[in-house]
């Protein structure tokens, strides 16, 4: 096995392009090796997927779109108010988008409530998460309870009148930062620390890639809408501002989105925001110990630690992609308007430079590893030594999507066994920090029958 099967050599333009640009490029190629999901059929005959089931004999509804014409003179399950419709124009262009509604479920999350802005279609696609009337949030521990994160002080009150176990976690004001999120007790690795809902979720078109550019002229009235009907505002109103709703009279949904919101996929596949206000009080690391797990059937974001967390140790994420080196997570972090001063960005010149050396080095071993005149010896020992660089710099949230490459790497190579044990590992990974039921764990999962099939014909054929 000493040389690649069938690889383009179309792939080595990437050795063209100077080491600065191909950090980014790893993040771009492995979400362009990810599995695409497949395409969702139309919602007036097929259902979202009924993600929760109280009972077998739970009647499964089968939401259509409805607007401000369908849907006026009533409120349609899930949402406790008619639709507010209007259609956007964008600013740099005078053809109209789709119409964008807003849908509110007042009783959303024990009645926190929810607020959509959406296509009627997108909404659609949600009904099913948004009224599914079962009480798993207060059962599962983890839940920040009635959407507050808990306090020290709320601890102690649940604890004595609860006979449930205190959260793994309580808010405290922690200097330079402002309010913390930290552990009570001992965090295992790849335990779920906390659960998440949406206080709001808001299709990408209200938010141009250029801020400059803003909202179309109809989004603060959208935006306004969507806050009003939110049974609890405060949850939203508590979180974090940058300076444009003072500075350039940005409005206040705009600019707590902007400042504080994750970037979702809908059931649909529409690209929108999610607001998590608990998530979302998490503090940014750049070596962080826990790592944010959308999942798109119940909508729920959850912060998993990504190591073991001790008692009174501050629970982070990342705002940024994991791996970058310092200038570009740096440079990302702008949009924040902080700067960093985690123990990864103030630890010492030479140990900031080194570990800046090991993630540069990741993407040479990866396009070396690619490289069609690679040997096999060769792959196996860059494979180690990337294993041991993401081991050392605590990068355990992109297994998944590395041993995925791996996968494909050994495979091309003519070495299923060792693909399907790299597939193996990468599922493992993705089902603890990616949606189990996602594209990506759903196409871990075809390849991985379909390594297993092909080792199965390759023994009954010896």
């Amino acid at each position: 096995m000493s040389e690649r099967v069938g690889l383009s050599n179309a792939r080595m333009a990437c050795f063209s392009l100077p080491l600065s640009h191909l950090v980014l490029l790893l993040h771009l190629l492995f979400v362009l090796f990810a599995p695409i999901p497949v395409t969702a059929i139309s919602l007036q005959t097929q259902c979202p997927s009924d993600f929760i089931s109280p009972s077998p004999s739970r009647h499964r509804s089968c939401p259509v779109p409805v607007d401000d014409e369908t849907g006026h003179d009533s409120s349609p399950r899930p949402w406790t108010h008619p639709p507010y419709c209007l259609t956007p124009h964008l600013p740099t262009s005078s053809a109209a988008v789709d119409k964008l509604c807003v849908y509110t479920s007042s009783s959303y999350n024990d009645n926190s409530g929810i607020s959509i802005i959406a296509t009627p279609e997108t909404a659609a696609a949600l009904a099913n998460a948004v009224q599914n009337p079962l009480p798993a949030w207060h059962a599962r521990q983890h839940i920040a309870r009635r959407g507050r994160l808990q306090s020290h002080e709320l601890s102690r009150k649940d604890t004595k009148n609860d006979k449930a176990s205190p959260l793994p976690y309580t808010v405290i004001t922690i200097p330079g930062k402002g309010q913390g999120v930290v552990a009570t007790r001992h965090i295992a690795q790849f335990e779920t620390i906390l659960t998440s809902f949406p206080a709001m979720v808001v299709d990408n078109e209200l938010f141009p890639v250029e801020e400059d550019e803003g909202p179309p002229a109809e989004g603060p009235r959208l935006f306004q809408r969507a806050l009003e009907r939110l049974s609890d505002r405060e949850r939203f109103e508590d979180l974090a501002r940058s300076r444009r709703e003072a500075e350039h009279g940005v409005h206040i949904v705009e600019d707590v989105i902007r400042t504080n919101a994750f970037g979702i996929t809908t059931p649909d596949g529409k690209e929108a925001k999610g607001l998590y206000p608990e998530i979302a009080r998490l503090n940014h690391a750049c070596d962080p110990n826990a790592y944010p797990r959308f999942t798109k059937a119940d909508l729920a974001m959850s912060a998993v630690a990504t190591r073991d967390i001790l008692p009174g140790e501050e629970i982070t994420i990342s705002y940024v992609p994991l791996g970058m080196p310092t200038p570009y997570r740096h440079s990302s972090l702008s949009n924040w308007g902080f700067t960093c001063t985690c123990s990864l960005c103030t630890s010492p010149t030479s140990a900031r430079q080194a570990s800046d050396a090991r993630r540069e080095r990741l993407v040479e071993i990866f396009f070396s590893m690619r490289e069609p005149s690679t040997h096999y010896d060769t792959l196996v020992e860059l494979t180690k030594e990337f294993v041991e660089i993401v081991k050392v710099e605590r990068l355990e949230a992109k297994v998944g999507e590395y041993y995925q490459a791996f996968m494909k790497i050994y495979y091309e190579f003519g070495d299923v066994e060792s693909a399907l044990r790299y597939a193996q590992t990468a599922l493992r990974y993705a089902e603890l920090f990616a949606d189990p039921d996602g594209g990506f764990c759903t196409g871990l999962r075809g390849d991985l029958r379909l390594l297993e099939a092909l080792i199965k014909k390759q023994r009954e054929s010896e």
